[in-house]
C-alpha cells in the first residue's frame, strides 16, 4: 500500500488551478455540441447532426487524457470531472442519437419508440455504472455511445431490419459485460485501434459534409467498426470468465 499523500489544492499554484478550470471548461463545452446538434436534428438537417456528434466525439476523446495530464482531480477537488463528463456523455451519446433516430425514422414501422426508449433506458443504466472499466482501460458493457452507431446505420443506408437488429444487440450489450476497448486507455494493439477509429470518423465526416453517398468512403464506414468488433470477440472468446451475464455475477 503506497504511503504518498495525496495533492491538495494548495500544492499548486494559481496558474495551474485556472488550467485545471479551462480543461473543465473545455469538457463543458460538450453540452453546448451536443445542443447545437440536438437544434439540427429538431430542424431536419441530419448531416449537420451529425457533424456536431462527430464534434462531441473528439472533444470526449480529449478531455479525458487532458484531465488526467493536468491533475485535474487534484487541483480542483470540488469538481467531480467524472460526473461532468457523464451528464454530456448521456446527452451527446444517447439522447442525441435518439432524437435522430425519432426525426429520420429509419427503422421498421411502430419499431422507432419501443427502440429509442429502450436505448434510453439503457444507456441512463449505463452511465450509472460503478463497473464502468477494467484497470487496462475495457469498458464493461457497449458504453452507450449511440452516438457513433445511428450516424453510420443513417450514412451507409442499411435496410430498416438491420438497422433494428444492430440497435437491439447494442442495447442488449449496453447492459452486459462483454468487454469494449477504450480507444486511447487500452495499450493492447493500440496502435490500430486509434486509427481505426479515427478512419472511422473521418468517413463520417466526410459523408456528411458532401450530402451525397461516395461509394469508397462508403465502403470505409462499413469496414471500419469491423476492427472494433474483432477486438469484443477475441476479448470474448480468450477471457469469457470477465463477460459472464450480470446475473450470474449475483450468485
Amino acid at each position: 500500500m503506497s504511503t504518498e499523500k495525496s495533492a491538495t489544492p494548495q500544492s499548486f499554484t494559481a496558474r495551474q488551478i485556472q488550467a485545471a478550470w479551462a480543461v473543465h471548461a473545455f469538457t463543458a463545452v460538450g453540452v453546448i455540441i451536443g445542443y447545437e446538434g440536438l437544434n439540427s436534428v429538431i430542424e431536419g438537417h441530419a448531416r449537420a447532426a451529425i457533424l456536431w456528434l462527430v464534434a462531441a466525439l473528439v472533444l470526449d476523446g480529449i478531455d479525458g487524457p487532458l484531465a488526467r495530464k493536468l491533475d485535474v482531480r487534484n487541483r480542483i477537488p470540488t469538481l467531480d470531472g467524472n460526473s461532468l463528463d457523464l451528464i454530456i456523455d448521456y446527452f451527446t451519446c444517447t439522447i442525441v442519437p435518439v432524437a435522430f433516430l425519432y426525426r429520420f425514422a429509419f427503422l421498421p414501422d411502430n419499431t422507432v419508440g419501443p427502440v429509442g426508449f429502450t436505448m434510453l433506458f439503457v444507456g441512463a443504466l449505463w452511465m450509472a455504472r460503478t463497473d464502468q472499466e477494467t484497470e487496462e482501460g475495457w469498458f464493461n458493457g457497449f458504453p452507450a455511445e449511440f452516438n457513433m452507431i445511428i450516424p453510420t446505420l443513417f450514412l451507409i443506408g442499411a435496410s430498416p431490419w438491420i438497422n433494428l437488429v444492430i440497435c437491439a444487440v447494442f442495447s442488449v450489450l449496453t447492459l452486459s459485460r462483454v468487454q469494449f476497448a477504450h480507444p486511447v486507455s487500452v495499450r493492447e494493439n493500440r496502435n490500430i485501434s486509434l486509427p481505426m477509429m479515427m478512419l472511422w470518423l473521418a468517413a463520417m465526416l466526410t459523408l456528411a459534409i458532401a450530402q451525397h453517398s461516395i461509394p469508397a468512403v462508403r465502403v470505409v464506414l462499413i469496414v471500419a467498426p469491423m476492427w472494433t468488433v474483432a477486438q469484443v470477440v477475441h476479448r470474448f472468446v480468450t477471457r469469457p470468465d470477465e463477460a459472464r451475464p450480470l446475473w450470474r455475477r449475483l450468485t
